[in-house]
């Protein structure tokens, strides 16, 4: 039996989009927050945490990045910025967070996504730390994710795991995810709500109201193969409202290859603004007449939480995740005016989407957005806290 140094380590899925990494860096900062005692640490490859965790108080360690390429709406791996194999990165990570979890011996680890992590590589760590509590953390809606729903996930949970959060309102989707993450893991899921960073960055301050008037922000946290085109788009539909309407700020992630070369298209519009893609986001959203994001888990609870109308558009990636869940919560939150895919939006669709958004007012909606306290609270009793309900 191991003696303890840390209290949680949180592992964060990564490789293409900022979803898993944001919503696990919620939790993170609602543990520092809420439980300033513990000792919380984060493991992830995502480049881009830093900005996400912005001035909150949660320390990281920084794994060797994958990346990811999406080829007719499935993801493969691809070299990432370490220029090493996918799948011999993906041995080495796991050597890494095994070595990091011998090292730091946590009471409890969460992981996020799947139980064996990207590449099976949490399998040695599990395998050898007999004495940690493991924790599996999940999104509302999953979608056809093949390693979440396979017989090797469930056979490494039940041989690992003792708990499941789902990060999901049942009063809003419904009971049918629920129920069947609890057949395939064999275990009564928690349900903790949505996890919203943005609830949590505001609890720091800082908020500021921005010295421009914002028309709206445009959230491309990844490029995929519709993103030239896509942009295009935007530069005309942008183009035609009056620079006295407000600024438009379009945040990418520059770290991206080639992610500079997109601005090109907005060039003599000084009324649209590029930045990088972290907390300036959400402390914009909150200000903006309108936004446009992709239908991730993390920018529809953004957006849900700052009450701006915005146009959600869609990837088509084949798992469903995004349609789905844009699909359940267009029906109950007056904040997604308008739903697209991406391949398929037009211009005059797009300017026609945010004209709308520019008349609409957001009225208060029952969706709990509370998931970061309540899965830190949920955490901090499984290693001992007594007062993790207060």
């Amino acid at each position: 039996m191991m003696n303890p140094i840390l209290d949680i380590l949180i592992y964060a899925h990564d490789g293409r989009g900022l979803g898993h990494v944001s919503r696990s860096v919620a939790i993170g900062l609602s543990l520092r927050r809420l439980f300033p005692h513990l000792s919380v640490l984060l493991i992830t490859g995502c480049g881009a945490t830093a900005e996400l965790i912005g001035d909150g108080d949660l320390d990281w360690i920084k794994l060797p990045s994958y990346k990811t390429r999406i080829s007719d709406g499935t993801s493969g791996g691809d070299m990432g910025p370490a220029n090493i194999d996918d799948k011999i990165l993906g041995d080495l990570r796991s050597s890494n967070i095994r070595d990091i979890i011998v090292a730091y011996k946590p009471k409890v680890v969460l992981a996020d996504h799947t139980p064996q992590g990207k590449h099976r590589e949490l399998l040695r760590a599990a395998e050898s730390a007999d004495d940690v509590i493991w924790v599996l953390g999940l999104r509302a809606v999953v979608g056809n994710v093949d390693k979440v729903w396979s017989e090797l996930s469930a056979k490494i949970f039940s041989a690992n795991y003792s708990h499941l959060i789902w990060y999901g309102d049942s009063a809003i989707t419904g009971h049918a995810e629920l129920d069947k993450l609890g057949d395939h893991y064999q275990t009564t899921p928690f349900e903790a709500g949505y996890v919203s960073r943005l609830k949590e960055l505001q609890y720091l301050g800082g908020n500021r109201f921005s010295d421009k008037k914002i028309a709206g922000v445009i959230s491309i946290p990844w490029s995929g193969p519709g993103t030239v085109l896509l942009l295009e788009k935007l530069f005309q539909a942008l183009g035609s409202f009056a620079p006295s309407e407000g600024v438009w700020k379009v945040y990418l992630n520059f770290k991206q290859s080639r992610s500079g070369e997109k601005n090109t298209f907005f060039e003599g519009f000084p009324n649209i603004i590029f930045q990088q893609i972290g907390p300036s986001f959400l402390t914009d959203l909150p200000h903006a007449r309108c936004a446009v994001i992709y239908g991730g888990y993390n920018s529809l609870t953004d957006v849900m939480e700052a009450k701006v109308p915005s146009v959600v558009l869609l990837r088509g990636m084949k798992d469903g995740e995004q349609e789905a869940h844009a699909a359940v919560l267009r029906g109950v939150s007056s904040a997604i005016v308008a739903v697209f895919a991406e391949e398929d939006v037009s211009v005059d669709s797009l300017r026609h989407a945010l004209e709308k958004c520019f008349q609409t007012r957001v009225t208060p909606f029952k969706i709990s957005l509370n998931g970061a306290a309540n899965a830190a609270r949920y955490l901090a009793k499984l290693t001992g806290v007594c007062d993790a309900d207060s």
